[in-house]
């Protein structure tokens, strides 16, 4: 069985969960140990929380954006000139390397989750994918996304809708819209409601994930391109993760 709700819906405690493959497993694993997520301190106010320099770092920059009242197109933009520099930190490369895969399943995808803002929903997440694996043609919902590629690399499929693009349908028609390839120091963007795929290529990829919303809050797409039929999810499983030493 896949982790379970109740593991998904601790918004204030964090589990950290010591196994080499986190995307589905049945018990629950009894080296599990609950922390607090409130451990170092940000200048944005007294709460806390454990993390990596540099993802604290960008963590402070996103709140005090927020703070100052920028909009999602602004932040989308500082998030990903800022996001740029974590790949080059060598704590931060170091610890990516023993990340757990979490998309080992065809089109069912976990995300490891660092990070949940208490007062603007932003999240750090990161996809690890094992070689040759895709994704489901799916969105985002009404969320927006950046996705750092750290290592491997892979090729994201874009759709438009041709139907009447309800955001939320139970058929929708889709025309493939272009391609791109997403390699070590790339960062692809992906607005609300923006239709995709991703195929992995034959390597490990990890993907570093600075979202606007926790998955599971807000409901997503997901797409059969040749029956045409759209269903409802929350979006990956996530499974809490400690971003730190």
């Amino acid at each position: 069985a896949c982790v379970p709700a109740w593991v998904r819906s601790h918004s204030t405690l964090v589990v950290v969960l010591p196994v080499s493959d986190l995307n589905c497993f049945n018990p629950l694993p009894a080296q599990i140990t609950w922390v607090t997520n409130n451990r170092v301190n940000f200048a944005m106010g007294e709460r806390t929380v454990d993390l990596l320099p540099a993802a604290a770092e960008l963590v402070e920059k996103m709140r005090a954006w927020h703070a100052d009242g920028r909009d999602e197109t602004e932040l989308g933009t500082d998030a990903c000139d800022a996001l740029r520099f974590l790949p080059a930190d060598d704590d931060f490369k170091r610890h990516a390397e023993g990340w757990p895969n979490s998309l080992t399943v065809e089109g069912m995808p976990g995300n490891l989750l660092f990070y949940e803002d208490p007062d603007y929903e932003l999240v750090l997440n990161a996809l690890i994918k094992v070689p040759g694996i895709n994704s489901s043609v799916h969105d985002h919902g009404g969320s927006w996304t950046l996705y750092g590629v750290l290592e491997g690399g892979e090729k994201v499929i874009r759709f438009n809708r041709t139907d009447d693009g309800a955001q939320i349908a139970l058929t929708a028609s889709l025309k493939r819209s272009g391609s791109h390839d997403v390699t070590p120091g790339s960062i692809d963007s992906v607005p609300p409601w923006q239709v995709h795929e991703e195929r992995n290529g034959n390597e490990r990829t990890i993907g570093f994930i600075v979202r606007s919303k926790r998955p599971g809050t807000f409901i997503k797409n997901r797409f059969d391109p040749e029956s045409g039929a759209v269903e409802q999810y929350d979006g990956p499983v996530q499974i809490p993760y400690r971003l730190a030493w």
